[in-house]
């Protein structure tokens, strides 16, 4: 059975065991889950992005086979206004 945070300690110390052996125990289950995880490959194969005409940054932007957009449009989507400034702060009377 798992002891709960709000139990008392098993170590016997009175006092609950999420400030006594809580952090002590979940640091040492973290050690234990890191041993247990695969490392990653080193010489894991590393995606290039495709040689074209565009420029070095689009082709890893933008995703195969979708079409460029010109400059400064949001895809279809119309440009918001911009927002009105915030209403003066109102005094109450005292």
């Amino acid at each position: 059975m798992k002891i709960g945070r709000n139990d008392p300690c098993h170590c016997g110390s009175g006092q609950k065991y999420k400030k006594c052996h809580l952090p002590t125990d979940e640091a040492a289950e973290r050690a234990a889950r890191a041993a247990a995880a695969p490392a990653p490959a080193e010489d894991a194969p590393v995606a290039e992005a495709p040689a074209g005409d565009a420029p070095a940054g689009a082709a890893a932007t933008r995703t195969a086979g979708a079409p460029a957009r010109p400059a400064g449009t949001l895809g279809g989507r119309a440009k918001l206004p911009p927002a009105p400034p915030p209403a003066p702060a109102r005094r109450r009377a005292v």
